[in-house]
């Protein structure tokens, strides 16, 4: 976990440009935010300033900020400073049979193509970190697509 140099406390710069930018990207910017956040026109833009240490952004502003933003830059931030990693689902509140084979194809496609890197990275006998990293993004894919294709499975339950 990234720390910061001047304190044990995370380091949370990434976190705050994450949404600094994603605020800016937003309509009306941080005075449109800040409004719908039920605050002043510069609160948010104060808490949100690393230089103005007095003022903190809350759990439920920040998480009511991360829903208004839809942007999913701020919490891939906030999961790596815990050293996790997020995986978008979508609204599957209309899956057919159809759509649930495809996801089911798709995430043992990705299953296959973990194996594929597994077995050209142990070819050799090593393991370089080229390779290592090859083997984690197909993971971290396989892992999406189970968890998209659960999803689609969820919607279908009865009751």
């Amino acid at each position: 976990m990234p720390t910061s140099t001047d304190t044990a406390r995370p380091d949370f710069s990434l976190v705050l440009s994450a949404i600094r930018k994603a605020c800016e990207q937003y309509p009306g910017g941080t005075n449109a935010l800040s409004l719908a956040l039920g605050k002043g026109s510069n609160t948010l833009a104060n808490e949100l300033n690393p230089a103005m240490s007095s003022h903190k952004l809350g759990l439920f502003d920040a998480l009511t900020l991360l829903s208004l933003l839809k942007d999913p830059a701020p919490l891939r931030a906030i999961a790596a400073i815990l050293n996790h990693t997020i995986i978008p689902l979508g609204d599957f509140s209309t899956t057919s049979d159809v759509e649930l084979l495809n996801a089911y194809a798709k995430w043992h496609a990705e299953i296959g193509d973990v194996a594929r890197e597994v077995s050209k990275t142990l070819e050799d006998g090593r393991i370089e970190m080229h390779e290592y990293q090859r083997i984690l993004k197909e993971g971290l894919e396989q892992v999406q697509q189970f968890f998209l294709f659960m999803n689609r499975l969820e919607a279908l339950i009865d009751g």
